[in-house]
């Protein structure tokens, strides 16, 4: 049997640990990405402000349960049309370990993924950089609906939201919606990430090892697909370039554990809501209780600002949710009204 202190093992761990360094690398730098007034806008109705401000947590919904599901699939088709493009322009053996693994993913990621129930666990809260934005007040409602600004510190966002507990890790990125530059993205990955597999200490390694075994190939497989599945996750189709998006996406931890850690003995807290006669799963996102705030005591959500959508009652509509507001302990957001001239 074999075990950690075994060469080939040893080697292949190696190999693991420079994808998960590079991933975690490449996260840091996603995470210190912001808007450019350094606000991320959560657009919402009366009831989602109602239960975010009295909650003080935010919720980030299975992405399989989004207004459309499609928008994973569209993730699944780039990733699949970067894969057989790098497979083109690199030409490599049959006896290729990367060849195979790409060729592999190209199955996991085809176009019938969701169907044959290839379901990864992700949770999403969706963002948007413009503060008044028509497509967005249209979609939540004839009241306007509001939205929540939240201060993007200049250490992301991440910086003062968490995933609640720590089972969870959580990474913000801006939605790209060019195709060519998706494309590229996951192009960029493959290059680094395959030719890994194909070194040549790492290929014995790993055809002496059981390719049924954690200490072998399996690992290296589950990590680069886990990277590649959470690339596509910022992917959106060109026409809905118009929402400006990011999103909080939120996972499981499987690879970057944390010295906190309980050696998954926690069940996964996974809270459900309902909607659209379903029952909705998602999971909280709090304060991360920052020991230098951006905004307020730090053990509140980092609101910037709340913004009532056009429609309604200007002047009433505003001091209810200042009222509701300072009742709340949110005294220093500013509330703001809709300029848009609309009578839904």
């Amino acid at each position: 049997m074999v075990t950690v202190h075994d060469p080939e093992a040893q080697i292949i761990n190696q190999a693991q640990n420079r994808i998960l360094r590079f991933n975690h690398e490449r996260g840091f730098v996603v995470n210190l990405q912001k808007p450019g007034d350094g606000v991320l806008y959560h657009y919402t109705g009366v009831e989602g402000l109602k239960g975010i401000i009295e909650s003080d947590a935010l919720w980030a919904t299975s992405a399989y349960y989004l207004n459309d599901s499609a928008e994973i699939l569209y993730g699944y088709r780039v990733l699949y049309m970067a894969l057989e493009a790098w497979l083109k322009a690199r030409n490599l053996p049959g006896t290729s370990i990367a060849r195979g693994l790409a060729e592999s993913f190209m199955q996991h990621f085809g176009h019938d993924a969701l169907q044959r129930n290839i379901v990864t666990p992700v949770y999403l809260t969706c963002f948007c950089e413009e503060p008044n934005l028509l497509s967005q007040w249209r979609a939540y409602g004839n009241s306007g609906g509001y939205n929540i600004g939240l201060q993007v510190p200049m250490e992301g966002i991440v910086y003062g939201l968490k995933p609640e507990p720590r089972v969870y890790t959580a990474r913000c990125v801006k939605v790209e919606y060019d195709r060519q530059r998706q494309v590229d993205r996951v192009l960029g990955l493959l290059d680094f990430l395959l030719p890994i597999l194909d070194e040549q200490a790492v290929s014995d390694s790993i055809r002496a090892i059981d390719v049924s075994s954690r200490l072998g190939f399996s690992q290296l497989q589950e990590s680069i697909q886990e990277i590649l599945f959470e690339e596509s996750l910022g992917f959106k189709d060109p026409a809905f370039a118009v929402e400006k998006e990011w999103r909080f996406i939120v996972r499981s931890r499987a690879h970057l554990k944390q010295s906190n850690d309980d050696g998954n003995h926690d069940n996964l807290p996974i809270n459900f809501r309902t909607a659209r006669g379903l029952l909705i799963p998602y999971v909280k996102l709090v304060p991360s209780e920052a020991s230098t705030p951006i905004v307020g005591n730090g053990k509140q959500l980092p609101i910037a600002c709340v913004t009532c959508g056009p429609g309604g009652d200007r002047i009433s509509g505003g001091m209810a949710v200042r009222g509701f507001l300072d009742g709340r302990g949110f005294r220093s957001v500013r509330v703001d009204h809709s300029e848009i001239p609309l009578v839904f």
